[in-house]
């Protein structure tokens, strides 16, 4: 370390620095704020539930500005309608996203998933996601009273949105387009079956829906002419650029009852980074209890007579050495998992009474285990390649008849000059 400090150049702290300006990015000639219609005016269940959305463009995108913009409208000419959350995952329930033709990310249950992800962050933060939604009705710090504000008869709603569940919206690196680039950005998403997206527990709740007018929006980046010119000319001269992003996938899988229960999943990853299991049993019509929210625990698994147990393994691997015993220490590693335990500002929006303290059937648990070997940084997990298993073992966990394993891991976009090429 001495070294390479010694072999570099002094340096003004900012405090002492006399020059004016600092850090510019003089490269950037402009941004430009730029929208996708889709071209289906209506999304519904019963009629054409995928919308398309396909951005060509000759500069560079920003991806982290890229978001949704859509009309809710309430079908029905005397009923309200209660989404079954304030954010409007509710409505969809996958997405697939592609550049230049090939896949780079494709989410199914995309509803629970953002809804799963959605519960890490703070109170506030969610609340304030909410608002650029539906709004909410009530959401506290016990979260387990999360619910939206109607949308009245015969009324609409124009929401935005933003996905949590896609890493590659989430990369730190502008997309190079170069002029469409053999077809561009394009995002496909396919919306709900009616009962999966709004609440059906009131008396007179509407079940009558459509969705309007669906537009994406997203900052177009222009740089200097030499630039742009470097990345052409190594597409050009046979090079590849290569863009590193995380991937979320989820997989169901349908149990046969039973408090022990051993999931197993074959999959091909180079870096398999953190693993979320979260259990369901049969969807009922209340918010809590819908297929979007139904995080199931059994009751008597938070007690310390027979607490849940699990652990997970991956090839020859197991984590931890000795099981994790009740839902405390659950609750913990997934503080640990998410990187929120040592951190003084950032809270999640999961209470006791949500995640399992033993008076009633849970609504929010997850368990959680983190591969990597450096928490933080990248592509530290562990390969699961050739035929890899990954095995969550679970016991005393009531009677689930559903579990979703959602896996997290690295992967890298290589775009060359004649399409792209996703590894994973």
């Amino acid at each position: 370390m001495e070294s390479i400090i010694a072999g570099g150049e002094d340096a003004q702290i900012p405090e002492l620095d006399v020059s004016v300006y600092q850090n510019q990015a003089s490269f950037v000639v402009r941004r430009e704020q730029t929208t996708t219609t889709c071209a289906t005016p209506e999304i519904r269940p019963g009629a054409v539930r995928t919308a398309k959305l396909t951005v060509v463009d000759g500069n560079f995108l920003d991806l982290s500005t890229l978001h949704f913009s859509f009309i809710v409208r309430n079908n029905s000419a005397t009923l309200p309608l209660k989404p079954l959350s304030a954010i409007p995952h509710c409505w969809w329930r996958r997405m697939i996203i592609k550049c230049n033709g090939s896949t780079v990310e494709d989410v199914a249950f995309l509803s629970r998933v953002e809804n799963q992800l959605s519960q890490f962050v703070s109170t506030n933060k969610r609340r304030n996601w909410g608002d650029a939604g539906h709004g909410w009705e009530t959401l506290t710090d016990l979260a387990t009273d999360a619910e939206s504000n109607e949308i009245e008869a015969t009324k609409h709603q124009r929401v935005t949105w933003r996905p949590l569940s896609s890493g590659f919206l989430q990369m730190s690196k502008f997309l190079p387009m170069l002029g469409g680039s053999s077809g561009g950005l394009s995002v496909e998403m396919e919306c709900a079956d009616l009962v999966d997206a709004c609440s059906g527990d009131v008396a007179g709740t509407s079940q009558e829906w459509q969705i309007e007018q669906i537009q994406l929006h997203v900052d177009s980046v222009q740089l200097t002419s030499g630039m742009t010119n470097k990345y052409a000319q190594l597409l050009q001269s046979g090079e590849s650029i290569f863009l590193p992003y995380t991937s979320n996938a989820c997989d169901v899988m349908y149990l046969g009852g039973g408090s022990e229960q051993v999931l197993s999943l074959a999959k091909q990853y180079s870096r398999l980074s953190t693993v979320g299991v979260s259990l369901g049993v049969a969807a009922g019509v209340t918010v809590a209890t819908s297929l979007m929210n139904n995080q199931y625990l059994a009751v008597a698994s938070a007690q310390e007579d027979a607490p849940i147990e699990s652990y997970i393994q991956v090839n020859n691997a197991r984590w931890p050495q000795f099981n994790i015993v009740g839902v405390k220490q659950h609750y913990h590693r997934l503080l640990q998992a998410l990187g929120v335990w040592n951190s003084v500002s950032h809270a999640v929006n999961i209470s006791a009474k949500g995640y399992g303290d033993g008076v009633v059937d849970s609504t929010q648990f997850i368990a959680m285990y983190d591969l990597e070997a450096q928490p933080g940084s990248e592509a530290t997990g562990i390969p699961v390649q050739g035929g890899g298993t990954v095995q969550i073992m679970l016991k005393n966990v009531g009677a689930p008849n559903r579990a979703y394993v959602t896996t997290h891991f690295d992967s890298v976009l290589e775009i060359k000059n004649q399409g792209a090429i996703v590894y994973s």
